[in-house]
């Protein structure tokens, strides 16, 4: 019976082998062909890194250096999108700035590694290439791709977190790419850009299948056309690359992504990836930048904050506030070198920055100190020459107010409201309020080309091209938070002089960063700030020493304290000088003075609560400026 069995089956199997013949091959996912492009783009990537490693051993001429070299940079910018947004650290080390890092929490020093190491000693001097140097650094990239390639085979591609990384790729081509961020000696940036997006469109094309989006490839043809059309780095025009191609690509890619009914991820980001492009004013999501514990609070705490910061009934002797020292009428400022010490008993340390937009910073002070705002408010409640009082001294205070007690009640809640983390979440949340990314350059930008006189553009293109202020200032809040994930907020030795004197300068005798860290790449460091609202804020740099952006823009064209006599081993800014002419620095003054905006920024209380208390009932709002 078995056997009979056996010979039907055998008899039917051609009829089997027929039927799933003419069965439909299953449709092949896009995923797949992202995969497998990431690995062939990856593996082209280390070839041509090994490729460079062997002809510098082999002491080949400059020109094959220089094209191995070009040929490996153009694989990367292929893959670009997908390892700045899946792999930031390895990001760093493959394409991180040449500059030597120190663990924060360790004696640990951190050497540079990949391309732009390798880009200064393969083109800091053709004559004269340190081949063995190239080589091995060449070999240490190398290593690292493998680890690359390692990472990336053990993790999980999804459709979602592919079209945020494309569409992220636009603000990082924007404030990255056509700056020259990367490529800071080669000057190869625009032919990279358009590498970066053959690598883009590239990605978005297997998806063509499931729904196409006939718009998006004349958009990519109109801005390869572009960039081949204005070669010039020094030339090129930012402005009209964002605004007409860039911006309007991130549009495209972004509806192109809703016609495939892929969605956004849900982890909380900076951007808002449900924006067409991200300068949009609402592209960003503050409560990224805010500690959970932070988060959607009452509106009636940032009210509770704004009287508090006006207040000063925290300081040591009722009539200092924070507002002493943050004027709202100087973008929060106080317009002095150094602020005036408690008690007017002499000058604190250092010069008094904006507070509009401290919300976009990963870390506070000029030393970064501290990463929270929270934390910023403590130090800054007890220093005894700022407030000189203490957060765990306030309630008390406080308490005896029954006004106090009521507005801390709305605010917060609970059987007794007025504790230290409500005074620190009440002053955080009201600084965190202080946004203005509604500028006359974010009117432009957004659309509005009526917004920019011709010396503004200018100076926009300038600042974020052959000045080089948008590699350490980036757009779109121009401050030292990196792009396009905005985790890190950086920090430079520039160099600063005691006083502005180029002809004997003498280095600042404040170490910065060092003082904190005790960590020697440190020594003279201190956080880039943002430029917004720099038209408010004078005088300038951590010591106050400069009085006008005119003497600031003056200070970077001669290449920092290396272009005035100082000689710092560690300085970060390039010395080299920038050959800006006299109308060209005007111009980039003129594009930062058009990054004003303090409109709808909540100003003085009308009157502060009341105490039933003679003393503390004749204090004044703002303290004594």
């Amino acid at each position: 019976m078995y056997m009979k069995f056996y010979r039907y089956l055998f008899l039917l199997a051609p009829v089997f082998l027929a039927f799933f013949s003419c069965t439909p091959e299953k449709k092949r996912e896009p995923m797949q062909d992202v995969s497998a492009y990431l690995n062939k783009e990856a593996d082209s990537l280390e070839l041509f890194v090994l490729v460079l490693a062997n002809q510098a051993e082999k002491g080949a001429s400059p020109d094959s250096l220089f094209k191995a070299f070009a040929k490996a940079r153009k694989h990367f910018k292929h893959i670009e999108p997908i390892v700045v947004f899946y792999f930031p650290e390895e990001n760093k080390r493959i394409n991180g700035p040449a500059i030597v890092k120190a663990e924060e929490y360790d004696d640990k020093v951190v050497s540079p590694t990949g391309f732009q190491v390798i880009e200064e000693t393969l083109y800091a001097a053709e004559d004269s290439i340190h081949l063995k140097e190239l080589a091995g650094e060449a070999l240490n990239l190398h290593a690292i791709l493998g680890n690359l390639k390692r990472m990336m085979a053990n993790s999980t591609f999804t459709d979602k977190s592919i079209f945020e990384a494309i569409r992220l790729e636009m603000l990082t081509l924007s404030s990255l790419g056509i700056t020259g961020f990367d490529s800071p000696i080669s000057f190869q940036s625009l032919a990279e850009a358009r590498e970066a997006l053959k690598g883009v469109e590239t990605v978005a094309d297997f998806y063509q299948g499931r729904d196409g989006h006939k718009d998006l490839e004349a958009t990519f043809d109109a801005a390869y056309q572009y960039l081949m059309e204005h070669p010039d780095f020094d030339s090129f025009d930012r402005a009209t690359f964002i605004t007409r191609h860039l911006n309007k690509l991130s549009a495209e890619i972004y509806h192109y992504q809703q016609a495939l009914h892929i969605p956004n991820n849900t982890v909380k980001m900076a951007l808002n990836m449900d924006v067409e492009n991200f300068f949009q004013a609402d592209a960003f999501i503050p409560d990224f930048f805010v500690p959970g514990y932070n988060r959607n609070l009452r509106p009636e705490v940032a009210d509770l904050g704004r009287m508090l910061f006006f207040d000063p009934v925290l300081s040591g002797n009722n009539s200092r506030a924070c507002s002493s020292c943050h004027n709202p009428d100087k973008a929060f400022s106080d317009g002095q070198v150094k602020s005036v010490a408690f008690n007017f008993q002499g000058q604190v340390t250092r010069n008094a920055p904006t507070l509009i937009n401290s919300i976009y910073q990963r870390s506070q002070f000029w030393d970064q100190r501290v990463h929270v705002i929270e934390d910023q408010i403590t130090d800054v409640m007890a220093n005894p020459l700022e407030m000189h009082g203490g957060i765990q001294h306030a309630p008390a205070k406080l308490e005896k107010s029954a006004a106090y007690q009521k507005l801390f009640q709305d605010a917060f809640g609970g059987q007794k409201p007025i504790t230290d983390r409500n005074i620190q979440s009440a002053l955080a949340t009201y600084i965190r309020s202080l946004r203005g990314l509604n500028s006359r350059f974010d009117q432009f930008i957004h659309g509005d080309s009526s917004t920019l006189n011709a010396d503004e553009l200018v100076g926009f293109n300038l600042f974020m091209g052959k000045a080089k202020c948008g590699t350490c200032h980036f757009a779109p809040l121009f401050n030292g938070t990196a792009v396009p994930l905005f985790n890190d907020t950086e920090s430079e030795v520039l160099g600063v002089p005691q006083k502005p004197d180029t002809t004997h300068a003498v280095v600042d005798a404040d170490l910065g960063k060092y003082n904190i860290t005790k960590r020697e790449p440190y020594k003279h460091a201190f956080k880039t700030p943002t430029v917004r609202n720099a038209a408010l804020t004078a005088p300038y740099m951590h010591n106050g020493v400069y009085r006008t952006l005119e003497e600031v823009v003056d200070f970077y064209n001669r290449g920092g304290g290396a272009g005035i006599g100082i000689q710092l081993s560690n300085q970060t800014l390039p010395p080299d000088e920038l050959h800006l002419s006299a109308r060209e620095q005007r111009q980039i003054v003129a594009f930062i003075n058009t990054l004003t905006d303090t409109t709808g920024i909540t100003k003085i209380p009308a009157a502060l609560p009341a105490f039933g208390d003679k003393g503390l009932d004749q204090r004044k709002i703002g303290g004594k400026y």
